[in-house]
């Protein structure tokens, strides 16, 4: 697997040709945080894929349905072989979460997501 890579302000990389792209479980790692950043409905392929985060931010009790979304979105990412942790910190002050994923890829390499979720 080969991606056009992202910058840390999750934009694409241009300009460098083919050394802006990523691969195996580099790619396979942005790939994740990227579907867990999309919204359901974004893609006009398959408007299941990604998370409906319009429907589950702001609602009471949604902590674990958005755990269970996150793990759907990560299992069916190409590439992901098993969920090793899967967790939220969530501050109420800031509205503001964390989302902690722990897997393993297809090369046996694991990997670690704290993505950021504004509330």
């Amino acid at each position: 697997m080969k991606v056009s890579g992202l910058d840390r302000n999750n934009d694409w990389r241009f300009g460098r040709g083919l050394a802006v792209y990523i691969q195996d479980s580099d790619a396979i790692r942005q790939n994740v945080a990227t579907r867990i950043r999309s919204f359901a409905g974004d893609w006009f392929l398959d408007v299941t894929a990604n998370i409906p985060w319009i429907e589950l931010l702001g609602r009471r009790g949604s902590r674990e349905q958005v755990l269970r979304e996150v793990e759907r979105v990560t299992l069916s990412t190409e590439g992901v072989v098993r969920i090793l942790h899967i967790g939220m910190e969530h501050n109420r002050r800031d509205r503001t979460a964390v989302i902690n994923l722990s897997f393993e890829d297809i090369f046996n390499v694991q990997q670690t997501i704290n993505e950021p979720i504004e509330l």
